[in-house]
């Protein structure tokens, strides 16, 4: 009983059924006003429950808008051509379930299509819902459509001949081929300029090309049918998702494209918040708890664009008039769909396809904004580097003009010193020769002091045997302390003199040799006795140099060990080896040490480190010399009352 109550209920007319009447085969004839309509409004109707109910009239179009119940549609043909091949089509891609039962000879057919439904389960592969007509023997065909879903429900029914049919798809494919290839050329144009600017601009403005292709081939159907024509799922994420991503580019664009912190703070932080609204509408996507999401958040994004470009342009950011234009266009065509889908606006060319002109010419005038802002930069550049030009230009000439005169200076300096030169060559010269004479006649004054100042010597040593009076022998002793003092001078002098005579020949060095000589003729010392030498001098080392110099070196060296020396247990260590291309010298001691206020100076001629030290402060001023010389280095380490050891690096290639 209550089943025949319902279906009492949804019986709205009892007019009787229209028919059409098929018979040119050349035009495209739309049925909306012969279509009979039938609203399920409890949801449950089957096909064989709808056939026993009664259609009412559609009033001329199929415009339901938002209707979230089943509509039932009802139509009847006759063709008077009875070999020709007719189709129906509803050019409503959205629409996301369609399902088509064809009346037979016996029975009924039934076939499907629909946005969820992949192209190889459709009756035809089609971006739209089409349907090859069956007629009967009397050449009537009856065809029922259900269509359900959340979509809108706004849309045409048309029929017509197969070829008409493909020529009309052909066409379809022709215009959203221009619009895609558009869409691919500003993807190109905007890459190539990135390429030469590097702007992050252009990068943004692309991934808003690639989002726009993805929605719009999605809607269109195009992405159901060329590229993933067995994943319609894939086909509505890929448009719907690509909506929130879409706006978060779109939102990061306009505030680098027009500068909008730089104009307005409130309108910056309004796009920043967009960001945030893309993830969240991105997530009710995903989880199914609002399909709309994205929608919803591109409608309020282009409200804020268009009023982001008017803020911009007021405050005189220029390049905001092509945002505003852009963007107005494409406000327009998303206003026409919006009120058809509503069902407002009758479904027409304009009130379907304004969007994509819009969003085509959005695209074209945002892009030509872009290459015009490159033309500009490139402008501007070029100025500058001409502006560049001309400063390096004057510089150079103002540079060249100081090189001139500087150069000038240079000559008359140049001059000058080649004249101060050649006047200091020769005083050099005399110089030279004077030391000459200078070195010759210490030479000589010195040997010809050192026979007397043995002879003193001597003879003090010889009074010190026969004089027995205390007071006799201490005057003697200091007599000879400061005779041999002037004897060690006198030796320094000599060595010194050796040292400047650049004649001086090189010979193979017998470093075995050297050391004994060394020693032995510090016998006379007062603490050679009392003195322990360790020698670790290595025998055959290829080694050539002056021997004066190296004697010089080694006997000051001993020589200081022996006079700074402990009182009891000293010991003298030689070393001499050959190590990595040099020869190295080594004497170390136990003895006084040098404090190390004065290890710096001790090179230096006539230095002694304190009056009451004996010597006369040339031998260590020697030592540096000959090592200089040789081109070799020498080191010192000495800790007061604990030892010293010197240490010399001489090239074994000098």
């Amino acid at each position: 009983m209550f089943f025949l109550v319902s279906l009492v209920l949804l019986v709205k007319s009892t007019d009787t059924c229209a028919q059409v009447e098929l018979s040119d085969t050349t035009i495209v004839y739309r049925v909306d006003s012969e279509v009979e309509v039938l609203i399920d409004s409890t949801g449950r109707l089957t096909f064989d429950d709808v056939r026993e109910l009664t259609f009412s009239g559609s009033n001329g179009s199929l415009t339901f808008g938002y209707l979230k119940k089943p509509i039932w549609l009802k139509i009847n043909t006759h063709t008077l051509r009875q070999n020709t091949r007719w189709y129906l089509e509803i050019p409503a891609p959205f629409l996301e379930y369609v399902d088509f039962y064809q009346k037979t000879d016996t029975t009924w057919q039934h076939s499907r299509s629909g946005y969820y439904l992949a192209q190889s389960e459709r009756a035809i592969s089609h971006t739209n819902h089409a349907l090859p007509l069956l007629f009967d023997s009397l050449n009537n065909s009856e065809v029922y459509i259900q269509i359900t879903g959340l979509s809108p429900k706004t849309f045409p029914v048309y029929i017509m001949d197969k070829e008409v049919f493909h020529q009309k798809t052909r066409t379809d494919d022709l215009w959203y081929g221009v619009f895609f290839g558009i869409l691919l050329v500003m993807f190109f144009y905007n890459f190539f300029i990135y390429l030469s600017l590097k702007q992050i601009n252009y990068l943004a403005y692309m991934g808003t090309i690639v989002c726009t292709f993805l929605i719009f081939a999605s809607a269109s159907g195009y992405a159901s049918k060329f590229l993933w024509p067995e994943n319609p799922h894939v086909n509505f994420y890929t448009g719907r998702l690509s909506l929130g991503v879409l706006a978060s580019v779109l939102a990061i664009f306009t505030i680098r494209f027009l500068e909008v912190r730089k104009y307005s703070r409130v309108m910056y932080y309004a796009l920043l918040s967009l960001v945030p609204l893309s993830v969240l509408a991105i997530l009710l996507i995903v989880f199914k708890e609002l399909p709309s999401a994205g929608n919803n958040l591109i409608s309020l994004c282009t409200i804020m664009f268009i009023t982001t470009g008017i803020v911009c342009r007021v405050k005189g950011n220029a390049i905001a008039t092509y945002y505003i234009a852009a963007w107005t266009i494409y406000l327009i065509g998303g206003l026409f769909l919006t009120l058809r889908n509503s069902g407002v606006f009758d479904f027409n060319f304009w009130t379907t396809h304004l969007v994509e002109i819009g969003a085509a010419m959005e695209t074209s005038i945002i892009a030509f904004a872009l290459g015009d802002r490159y033309r500009r930069y490139k402008r501007e550049k070029e100025e500058i580097q001409l502006q560049a030009l001309r400063i390096q230009q004057n510089t150079n000439e103002a540079l060249e003009k100081r090189v001139k005169e500087r150069t000038e200076d240079l000559i008359k300096v140049n001059t000058e010193l080649q004249a101060n030169l050649a006047t200091i060559s020769k005083q050099s010269e005399i110089i030279e020769a004077k030391n000459a004479e200078l070195d010759g006649f210490f030479y000589r004054i010195s040997h010809d002091l050192k026979g007397p100042i043995s002879s003193l010597l001597g003879l003090s040593h010889l009074a010190k045997i026969e004089v027995t009076d205390p007071k006799a022998i201490e005057y003697l002793d200091r007599q000879h302390e400061q005779v041999d003092r002037l004897n060690q001078m006198i030796r320094g002098l000599i060595n010194l003199t050796r040292l400047n005579n650049t004649s001086l020949s090189r010979e193979k060095i017998d470093f075995v040799n050297l050391v004994d000589t060394c020693i032995n003729s510090l016998q006379g010392l007062s603490k050679f006795q009392k003195v322990r030498f360790v020698k670790d001098v290595a025998a055959n080392i290829d080694y050539e140099a002056e021997w004066v110099m190296l004697n010089a070196i080694l006997q000051n060296l001993i020589e200081n060990a022996i006079k700074y020396s402990q009182e009891a247990d000293a010991f003298v260590r030689i070393s001499v080896r050959a190590q990595d291309e040099v020869i190295l010298l080594e004497v170390e001691d136990n003895g006084l040490g040098i404090p190390e206020e004065h290890q710096a100076k001790i090179f230096e001629m006539f230095y002694r480190a304190t009056d009451s030290a004996s010597g006369s402060g040339l031998g260590l001023y020697i030592l540096k010399r000959s090592v200089d010389r040789l081109k070799g280095k020498i080191k010192i380490t000495s800790k007061e009352g604990e030892g010293s050891t010197f240490t010399i690096q001489l090239p074994l290639n000098h």
